[in-house]
């Protein structure tokens, strides 16, 4: 019970990782920046990536409902005496629903304040919690590197990226002309988040995209591999779910072997019942007792042991499970059919191993028993 709960907590969290990324989302980020052996490198992606390829995917057709290009550099960010290092992300309000960021204070920024580079700021939760532990941040300024912002929203939780690279709550999020012409003075992308529409396959639609982009980037005429990555939402969920797949099965594996032990346990203690008792036995034959009597007498003996078992072990499975839940980092959801399928397991056990030592105790010769000692 404890290793299906947390093998059942396991996968939960790992749709929850995959859900908090968003819905249908492909997500086109830049290539990694070529080595050079004499030259160093103060760029680990490729600057080829930009807003043009964007809006291209943007019209690429009824297969993409949202697209929200992004770009993001470490900054420090200061209210009053706090000042902070964090992740700056400059993006378009699209971001907002195409990786289901909702706000739990205040709002997000528009497409208006996009367009004319407003100096407005999304607080991710941790951020909120180190600059204003115990005000209100809405309407208050605030410094991304040198340059004043004003804080509109506070964003949900979300906790660590599905790499486990970082952490969605620890950055700030500001208009993506604002981030790459005021605060990074670039123009390029580091990513494009695509949310592909309802019903359009993403294996699909990532092929178009792959086509587009090499188009615009003249790949096939520079006879060079694609200076871009796509990361297909579905694929990391049946990575990470085949993972959880080999847990589960590794557990089952593991409560299989715990099973036979106990069976094992249960024959044990049986036979020990028959060789002890078998003066009863010898009497009740005596008296008129059948073989079938005898036969249903340890049966039910050896039944009554595995309820009684059963039921022990299911409290203490919920009370370890409980504690596995509470005490560490792992998650641990108690499902109902576990707890039928464990009880049904162990009365299949007990049926089994109990059978040999009724079937000996039933075939005893009744003169052999009551002379024994």
């Amino acid at each position: 019970m404890v290793m299906t709960a947390v093998g059942r907590g396991a996968e939960e969290a790992v749709l929850a990782e995959i859900e908090a990324l968003g819905e249908n989302l492909l997500m086109v980020s830049a290539g990694d920046a070529p080595l050079v052996p004499w030259r160093r490198r103060t760029e680990p992606k490729v600057t080829t990536l930009t807003l043009a390829d964007a809006e291209a995917l943007r019209n690429l057709g009824p297969e993409v409902a949202r697209v929200a290009p992004a770009q993001d550099r470490g900054r420090r960010v200061k209210y009053g005496q706090i000042s902070t290092m964090t992740k700056v992300l400059g993006t378009t309000p699209e971001f907002q629903q195409v990786r289901n960021f909702n706000t739990t204070q205040g709002r997000f920024f528009t497409e208006e304040e996009d367009r004319l580079s407003a100096r407005v700021v999304v607080l991710g939760s941790r951020i909120r919690e180190l600059l204003f532990p115990d005000e209100d941040p809405l309407g208050k300024p605030i410094r991304v590197g040198k340059i004043p912002f004003r804080v509109v929203g506070v964003l949900e939780s979300k906790g660590a990226t599905v790499d486990g690279l970082s952490e969605e709550d620890n950055q700030v999020v500001i208009p993506l002309r604002t981030a790459m012409r005021r605060v990074f003075n670039l123009d390029y992308l580091k990513m494009v988040y695509v949310q592909v529409r309802e019903g359009v396959g993403l294996v699909q639609a990532e092929k178009r995209i792959g086509d587009v982009l090499r188009s615009r980037h003249r790949m096939a005429q520079l006879a060079k591999n694609d200076d871009f990555g796509i990361q297909n939402q579905r694929v990391i969920l049946e990575a990470r779910m085949e993972t959880v797949d080999s847990f589960n099965r590794m557990t089952l594996g593991l409560g299989g072997v715990a099973l036979l032990v106990g069976g094992i346990g249960i024959l044990s203690v049986m036979l020990l019942s028959v060789r002890e008792r078998r003066n009863e036995v010898g009497l009740r034959v005596a008296v008129g007792a059948k073989r079938r009597d005898i036969l249903i007498q340890f049966l039910a003996e050896a039944l009554l042991l595995g309820v009684t078992g059963g039921l022990l072990g299911v409290v203490l499975g919920l009370c370890v499970a409980w504690g596995v839940g509470k005490g560490t980092d792992w998650a641990a959801v108690v499902d109902g059919s576990a707890l039928l399928v464990g009880l049904v397991a162990t009365l299949s056990i007990v049926a089994v191993f109990g059978v040999f030592p009724a079937r000996q105790a039933a075939a005893l010769d009744p003169i052999d028993a009551l002379r024994a000692e």
